[in-house]
């Protein structure tokens, strides 16, 4: 139990580095090219990883297809629709509209798994989860919902692929983590070489800085390779549900992250935001409550 805690843990601070080491990335090499190449340097790594355990990649078919629909719907797609839709929606609201994703997540998981039934905390805690994102970064972006609302549909596409993904993996996936991390990301780069080829000719640009290439590196290893290993390794022990809740805590330490190396604003509304996503968790996570399917029939 501590062992899942810890490694949840740790999967909400690499992924909320992210964000400013994407910020550092982006100053001088393409987003596209950004992300092909820490797919790149994680496929690589995870390659050599996956071999040093003496593991293969199958040869069945239909383990292919779980690589092709997870580095379709987990990577390429939700990051097309972001980098789409953020053109015309503001990045707060994009966050709360991501904040769809754990949402949309408890809710099929009490219907797909047993052991992942919904009751009044989980289903408060959710919504709770919401609500911290919207303190985050601040009630008037709410104004937004409705303008543009090609580019905002694009944003809950993603967050749905998201979901999508957690509980594909958790309902079909069987193979062990590192084959999972290294197929899904070698799927991934194929997918997304060609886009970026196409889109922003990487090779035609001039070179990057140091601190740009420090930062894709940096991505490759732990926010892709590392980040995957712990992922594929959490949706079996923990369940589709509580794995998702890690979308709400990453805006927030990623909010964080960027005062500390970045020196952006700092705002108390952080704290209070991050209070709130800590005690949706802890709703979440509660076995005590009454089920639907309890009230249910009660009422009859």
């Amino acid at each position: 139990m501590l062992k899942n805690i810890f490694f949840w843990c740790l999967l909400a601070l690499i992924w909320s580095s992210s964000y400013a080491f994407i910020k550092i990335g982006i100053q001088s090499i393409a987003p596209m090219t950004l992300v092909t190449g820490r797919i790149l340097i994680a496929a690589g790594l995870l390659y050599l990883f996956m071999k040093y355990q003496h593991m293969a990649l199958p040869s069945i078919s239909s383990d292919w297809l779980h690589f092709v629909f997870i580095g379709a719907f987990g990577n390429v797609v939700p990051f097309f629709l972001i980098s789409w839709g953020e053109i015309y929606v503001d990045s707060g609201l994009a966050a709360v509209m991501m904040g769809i994703a754990p949402v949309l997540t408890v809710l099929l998981a009490h219907i797909l798994f047993e052991d992942e039934r919904l009751n009044f905390s989980s289903l408060l805690g959710a919504n709770l989860g919401v609500v911290g994102l919207i303190i985050l970064v601040g009630i008037d972006v709410l104004s937004g919902i409705g303008k543009h609302p090609g580019g905002q549909l694009a944003i809950l596409g993603a967050a749905t692929c998201y979901a999508m993904t957690t509980l594909y993996v958790r309902k079909f996936v069987r193979l062990p983590a590192p084959i999972m991390a290294t197929g899904s990301t070698i799927v991934g780069l194929f997918l997304i070489f060609p886009i970026a080829l196409i889109l922003e000719k990487p090779f035609t640009q001039d070179l990057p800085d140091l601190h740009s290439l420090y930062a894709m590196i940096y991505l490759g290893l732990f926010s892709t390779a590392l980040a995957n290993l712990i992922y594929f390794y959490l949706i079996p022990r923990i369940g589709a549900g509580k794995m998702s809740l890690i979308n709400f805590v990453v805006p927030i330490l990623g909010a964080l992250i960027g005062i500390v190396w970045l020196e952006e604003l700092f705002r108390w509304t952080m704290i209070a935001a991050l209070l709130i996503v800590l005690a949706a968790i802890y709703l979440v996570n509660r076995r005590t409550g009454l089920s639907l399917e309890r009230l249910q029939s009660s009422k009859q």
